[in-house]
C-alpha cells in the first residue's frame, strides 16, 4: 500500500530516567512520515548481546555436525532436536469451550539468547551428548 509508513527503530538510552534517543533528526523526520491522528505502539525492550558469530560457527561446525555425523541426521533435524531437548516451547490447542484437545512440543528459538545464554545452552547438549551418546564434543577454546 503506497504511502504507508512502516515500522521506525531506534536505540536509545536511559539516563537519570529520561529516553535519550540516539540520532534525533533522523528519528524526528520518520516521525514526521506518519500522517496526522495515526495511531502507534511503542515498545521499549532492553538491548542485550545476542549470540557470537564465533559461537555459532562453533555451535554448526562443530557441535551441530558432530552430532549429525555421529546420528545420521541431516545438521537441520540436529538442530531441530536439540531446540525441543533444550529448550521445548509447548504450545496446547483448545476447542471452542477452552478445553485442551491436544499438546505438542516444539523447539524453541536460538535467535534472541545472549551470549551467555547460549554458551549454557551449547554445554548442556555437550554434557547430553557425551552421557546419552558418548560423544565426546570439544569446547570453543579447545580446538
Amino acid at each position: 500500500m503506497a504511502g504507508v509508513q512502516s515500522d521506525v527503530i531506534a536505540s536509545a538510552s536511559v539516563k537519570r530516567g529520561r529516553l535519550h534517543i540516539h540520532n534525533r533528526r533522523w528519528f524526528d523526520e520518520a516521525v514526521r512520515r506518519f500522517r496526522d491522528d495515526q495511531e502507534v505502539e511503542i515498545l521499549i525492550t532492553v538491548r542485550r548481546a545476542t549470540r557470537s558469530i564465533q559461537q555459532n560457527r562453533w555451535y554448526w561446525g562443530v557441535i551441530v555436525q558432530l552430532l549429525s555425523d555421529h546420528t545420521g541426521h541431516t545438521p537441520d533435524e540436529i538442530h531441530d532436536l536439540l531446540k525441543a531437548k533444550f529448550i521445548p516451547k509447548r504450545l496446547a490447542v483448545q476447542d471452542g469451550n477452552g478445553e485442551v484437545v491436544d499438546e505438542y512440543v516444539l523447539g524453541g528459538s536460538t535467535r534472541k539468547m545472549s551470549t551467555a545464554e547460549f554458551g549454557e545452552y551449547c554445554e548442556a547438549i555437550r554434557a547430553w551428548a557425551f552421557e546419552k551418546l558418548d560423544v565426546q564434543i570439544p569446547g570453543p577454546n579447545e580446538l
